[in-house]
């Protein structure tokens, strides 16, 4: 999917979750937005959608990209109301242990894969919004998933594909999920330490860089008024560094890196999975684990490289 289509479909998601009537006519979206949702949306209980920069005005449309006030106000939506739901996933054939083992590297042809064990287990997703802010903004969603023990977790793919999944009763499986959210924390820090790092490394060049064209300005302007009149040129020097200390805080509080991680959403989804056998071309046979809904394969760190475990399914944002 593309990143249009991807916010296409979190807009009417969201929309038709908030009690919203939206009509896709592949252009626009035209939504007759509930009074209880109005006003945290700032929109009129008729509004017309866009997600194309060349149709902003057309009948008065809004536009939803990244940046765009109305993203901000849906993110800002989405965020506040959470979500916390079950779900159970539906898969009958093997089609995906197949489409999954295809992943892994190393595999030997000398003999085909053998399923060992097959059952339902649950799975815990958890949703995160990041956000980099200085003198710019970056943000990401990041989708994680752990076994409820603790055990394991990894990342996957954002959207994560939702076929073959029916709600389930939260009611009825309502799990301690504490040793889950703590391995989806430790991934997330994990995954989003180098980018952290290096936004920070950029923001303090940039502010640095602010700084040292705020003294060069304002040493320069002191040096003139002191040229020009030595003997009465202490007030204005006086208002000239004042000046320049205001200019100094304004830099730091415009360039000074910050990050904010908020939690979206938790769903625990019970998945068919697999322990299978799997010939490698040089440790003899291996046994493996993996899930219908992710694809993601586990087992010996020897035996399941990166490259398996960075293939998700479907394409990431």
């Amino acid at each position: 999917m593309t990143e249009a289509e991807d916010l296409r479909a979190f807009t009417v998601a969201l929309l038709e979750d908030v009690g919203a009537e939206v009509r896709d006519d592949g252009t626009f979206l035209w939504v007759t937005v509930p009074e209880a949702a109005q006003g945290g949306l700032d929109l009129p209980a008729q509004a017309c959608v866009t997600f194309d920069p060349e149709r902003i005005g057309e009948f008065d449309a809004e536009l939803v990209a990244p940046g765009s006030y109305l993203l901000e106000k849906l993110l800002g939506l989405a965020t506040r109301r959470g979500r916390w739901d079950a779900a159970r996933l539906q898969a009958d054939s093997e089609a995906w242990i197949r489409e999954g083992l295809r992943a892994l590297p190393g595999l030997s042809a000398q003999g085909p894969a053998e399923v060992l064990e097959r059952k339902e287990e649950p799975l815990a997703l958890f949703a995160f919004r990041t956000a980099l802010t200085s003198d710019e903004k970056r943000e990401a969603f990041h989708l994680i998933a752990a076994t409820l023990d603790g055990a394991e977790g990894w990342a996957v793919s954002w959207p994560l594909a939702e076929t073959g999944l029916t709600p389930s009763p939260v009611s009825a499986f309502a799990p301690d999920l504490d040793a889950a959210y703590r391995k989806a924390q430790e991934l997330l820090h994990a995954r989003t330490r180098g980018e952290m790092e290096s936004f920070q490394k950029t923001s303090l060049a940039a502010l640095e860089e602010e700084v040292r064209r705020i003294f060069r300005y304002f040493d320069g302007t002191v040096a003139q008024v002191r040229e020009a009149e030595p003997s009465h040129a202490d007030d204005a020097v006086r208002a000239i560094e004042a000046e320049r200390d205001r200019r100094l805080a304004e830099a730091l509080e415009r360039f000074e890196p910050h990050a904010f991680v908020s939690l979206c959403s938790i769903r625990v989804v019970v998945v068919p999975t697999a322990r299978v056998s799997v010939p490698t071309e040089d440790r003899g046979r291996v046994e493996v684990r993996l899930d219908a809904l992710t694809r993601h394969v586990r087992g010996p760190p020897e035996a399941v490289t990166g490259a398996a475990r960075a293939r998700p399914r479907g394409r990431p944002r």
